[in-house]
This record gives structure tokens, sequence and C-alpha cells, in this order.
């Protein structure tokens, strides 16, 4: 259903004007319509005042006075002609938005939010506190020598397959015998028989300041680790080290080691001081397992061993020499 009103006592209603004008500038529908960029029917249905097509009598009074200006009228008029038909009910509404009001906090909410806030702060400083003591009261905290021996000496063959087992602890000397074989001096063990030798100009035996002594089964070098040969072996090569059978290791901090030869003999084993020296002996190609590597230098055949490309993420070198 249309919506068009009649205009009252006779006063031509406001699409009346903006036609009337229109046609007395000879100006075509079409054409008023793209210059204000409406449709043409559009256009010609706010000449017959119908608005059906502009439900918001907001935008009728815009295009109304849009139209007016294009046609060169007093927009005023045309509106205040559109008014007297259709009325100003949409202008003369207040719509008032009621007002909310923002309540401050009671007093109990914030003595409630400090309570919290400080509760919580006091057991973060709690739990941190008993951390730390904690912390510093387990066993091996800032022992650094035992952190080290953890991670480079293998306690058992459970933990790295790779290492031979630790050899097992020796039973302890009782140095308290009066047989005269050893006496202790301050509490250190002395032995007698190593002084007399020293005693009567004997130096046989006496290992040189700086070298390694391990302990060895019975046709080893006690100073060196190699194998002796005992039999005076004519096959055997005068020089140990150009022929291969010689490797020679500077310890600079301590280091768990495991030598052995081609026939399987294990030519050196266990941990090994800071500061000391070991030359072995044995048939090659020789089967090396070094722990705390970068400490470690070795000498074979006259050449430097290159450590850095044998060790691995845990600073244990596995490696071959004399292949």
């Amino acid at each position: 259903m249309s919506e068009q009103h009649a205009s009252p006592a006779g006063e031509p209603g406001a699409g009346e004007m903006l036609r009337e004008e229109r046609e007395r500038q000879r100006l075509h529908l079409e054409d008023a319509a793209e210059q204000l960029n409406l449709r043409p029917s559009l256009v010609a249905d706010m000449e017959r005042d119908n608005f059906e097509q502009v439900p918001i009598p907001t935008y009728r009074r815009g295009y109304l006075r849009a139209y007016a200006r294009l046609l060169g009228l007093d927009d005023r008029m045309i509106v205040a002609a559109y008014d007297r038909v259709h009325g100003r009910n949409d202008l003369d509404e207040r719509r008032v938005a009621p007002i909310s009001s923002i309540k401050p906090p009671s007093r109990t909410g914030t003595i409630a939010f400090r309570v919290v806030t400080v509760a919580v702060v006091v057991i973060l400083a709690v739990m941190t506190l008993l951390w730390w003591e904690g912390r510093e009261s387990a066993p091996g905290y800032g022992d650094d020598t035992a952190m080290l021996e953890q991670e480079n000496i293998p306690q058992d063959g459970t933990n790295d397959p790779g290492l031979p087992p630790a050899p097992e602890a020796q039973p302890a000397v009782d140095n308290t015998s009066t047989s005269g074989s050893s006496n202790m001096i301050d509490g250190a063990p002395v032995d007698t028989a190593l002084a007399a030798q020293v005693a009567e100009g004997v130096d046989e035996g006496i290992p040189e300041p700086g070298s390694l002594q391990v302990d060895t089964p019975e046709g080893r070098n006690g100073a060196t680790g190699g194998l002796v040969d005992t039999a005076g072996d004519e096959d055997t090569p005068s020089d140990p080290i150009a022929s291969g059978r010689s490797v020679k290791m500077n310890f600079g901090g301590e280091s768990w080691v495991d030598v052995r030869d081609a026939n399987g003999t294990t030519v050196l084993r266990g941990l090994q001081q800071g500061g000391t020296t070991a030359t072995i002996e044995g048939v090659p190609p020789f089967r090396l397992t070094v722990g705390n590597a970068n400490q470690v230098t070795i000498d074979y055949r006259g050449e430097r061993v290159d450590m850095s490309q044998h060790a691995g993420s845990s600073n244990v070198a596995r490696f071959t020499l004399g292949e």
C-alpha cells in the first residue's frame, strides 16, 4: 500500500513543488536521478509524495534537501512542506537513556582483596625459601669435584655400556704393623724397604718424579703399565715409539682411562691424577676410552693425537690407535 498524503488547505506538497520546478527547467527525470545518484523510481515516488521506499524520515528529508538544491529551490521550504503533510513527530521525540551509576567497591571488598594479596605473597616467599634450603642441603651441592666425577667417571657398567666396569676397590692396608716392612710417620704410610734402597744408593725400581705408578699383573712394567719383554725376543723392535708399541699420555686433570692392546690385554686402567704422565707399551692397535678427554694429551709415533675429533658431548673419547 503506497504512502501518499494530501496537502492540507490545497497547498502543494514537497514532491509536487519539486516536480513542477523540474518540468519548468525541462530536466528529464532520469537526468535528475543520475545527478542525485538515486534510482529513477525513487525520484518519481518522491515527486508523488510517496516515501514508501524510504522508511526513515531523516533520510526522506535528506533526499528532499538534495533534490531542492539541485533545482535551485529553498530546501527549508521543501522540508517545511513535507512536515506539513507528514508531521515532525520523529524530531520532537526525546529519548533519554538511563544513566548507570558505578558504585565504588565496598570497604569490606577492598580489605579482603588486600588480605588475599598479602597471603599469596607470603606463600610464594615461604615456598621459595624452602626450595632454596632444600637445594643447599642436597648431597653434593656446590661440590664441583663430585659433580665432575659423577659426569666423567662411570660408577658401574649399567650407566654406559661402552665403558668397561670400574676397577674393584683394593682392600685397605694395615700400616700399623710392627714387622718393619712399613711404618707411619705423621699419619702417612712409609715404605721402609724403599727407604733402605735410597739409603744404600740403589735407584732400581724407584719411579721417576711425575711418572704414573699403577698396579699391574706379573709380566707388566709397573712404571709404564706396558708389557715387559722378559724373554728377550729378537723379533721385538728396539724402538717402541717408532714401531707404534708405545703411547704417551699426559693428564692435565683427573681422567678415568681404559687402554687395551690388540691381544685384549688391559695395559692401563683406572683414575689418573692431574699432573701425571703415563707411557704404556703393548701390541698395536690400541683401543682407548678416555674420560675428561679435553684434559688429556696423547702422543703416538711422535705425533700429537687430536682429542677433539674423538670426544663427544659427554667429553668421553673412544677411539683406536695404530690401525
